[in-house]
């Protein structure tokens, strides 16, 4: 998987996520506002945390064949 498709990838799983976050975060916070600050932040975190998580898991894969 190239770069390209890595953060494509990413992002719709960010989406995704970002569906259940607002709702939990909602249920926490009682206001969609603070709800989906708190849900936007945590999304871009998210993304390059899981593409660096992704990038690490395929150097490790190389490195065991």
């Amino acid at each position: 998987m190239n770069k390209k498709e890595l953060f494509y990838k990413a992002i719709i799983w960010q989406i995704i996520g970002l569906s259940w976050i607002s709702i939990l975060s909602y249920i926490w916070f009682g206001s969609w506002l603070r709800s989906l600050s708190f849900s936007i932040v945590l999304l871009i975190v998210s993304i390059f945390v899981y593409i660096l998580y992704e990038l690490a898991w395929n150097k490790i894969i190389k490195n065991k064949r």
